[in-house]
């Protein structure tokens, strides 16, 4: 299927089968060195400190009540500790945690970034490989793992920095939702070439479990379907927000019997002892 970018260069790029069951790959994958053109945009929200449109506002309050959420449910495993975010952004995420409690390090290739993230106390190294062995309690990456150019590597180096009892967090938009279905080449969280994977439930779970990592839980992100589908309207017909509105809650009511939401928190830990394959849905 072709993909425009509509967000940025309105390039188009091919979104087709990977080598790895139930994930999909966007071709051309730009030169590493390349890729930092397709962020450059003041409009690109991940980065933005500031909200400055209705979208952009509702986008910073779900944002931070899901911020607080996310906390949550690190302090259900570990209580402190030294937590690792990969694509923290201005690093809101790391900044709810107290600092007497977590030693807080983040990857962050945004150079602009740099100098906000060290304001918060937060270290910064630029690749995994610079981290030691068994170095985290915590290892987060929210709608981070999509935008990595090697993904085997990746996953390799989180199962050696991960602790034996640590905990990685992964959220990644879900290619098999009903609002994808709907949207099809429209659907905002292609998000071409930005986007480097596409993956499914089954895709993240096998590819996980094949480097050493159980899912313990996944769950839905119901705001997704929404912010998404907002998008989504936005380049298909510029914009019709009831269309949206009710695309998401479609998506949302099918995904509660079907687990297909239009994005999936994943929460993985290493095993230890070799385990038959469990069941892993499409």
């Amino acid at each position: 299927m072709k993909i425009k970018d509509h967000f940025l260069t309105q390039e188009y790029f091919e979104v087709k089968p990977s080598q790895y069951k139930g994930i999909l790959q966007t071709f051309p994958q730009p030169k590493e060195e390349d890729l930092s053109k397709y962020y450059d945009s003041p409009a690109y929200i991940s980065h933005q400190t500031q909200a400055k449109s209705l979208k952009d506002k509702i986008y910073q309050r779900v944002k931070s009540f899901m911020t607080n959420k996310k906390r949550q449910m690190v302090l259900k495993h570990h209580q402190q500790g030294k937590i690792l975010d990969i694509g923290a952004g201005t690093g809101q995420f790391l900044e709810v945690f107290k600092k007497e409690d977590w030693s807080k390090f983040c990857i962050e290739p945004s150079i602009k970034l740099h100098p906000e993230l060290s304001e918060k106390g937060i270290k910064r190294k630029d690749y995994l490989n610079e981290f030691e062995d068994h170095s985290f309690e915590v290892i987060t990456l929210w709608h981070s793992l999509e935008h990595i150019p090697d993904l085997e590597n990746a996953i390799n180096q989180l199962r050696r920095i991960l602790k034996p009892d640590g905990v990685l967090f992964i959220a990644v938009p879900n290619h098999k939702s009903h609002d994808a279905q709907y949207y099809k080449k429209y659907w905002a969280a292609w998000d071409v070439p930005r986007h480097l994977w596409h993956f499914s439930r089954r895709g993240l779970k096998s590819i996980f479990y094949d480097y050493g990592f159980n899912c313990i839980k996944e769950t839905g992100m119901p705001f997704d379907a929404f912010y998404v589908s907002i998008l989504s309207e936005h380049y298909k017909s510029k914009g019709n927000i009831v269309m949206a509105i009710f695309v998401g809650l479609l998506s949302n009511l099918k995904a509660v019997f079907n687990n297909k939401y239009s994005s999936i928190l994943y929460v993985l830990k290493p095993f230890k002892e070799q385990n038959t394959h469990e069941d892993i849905d499409s």
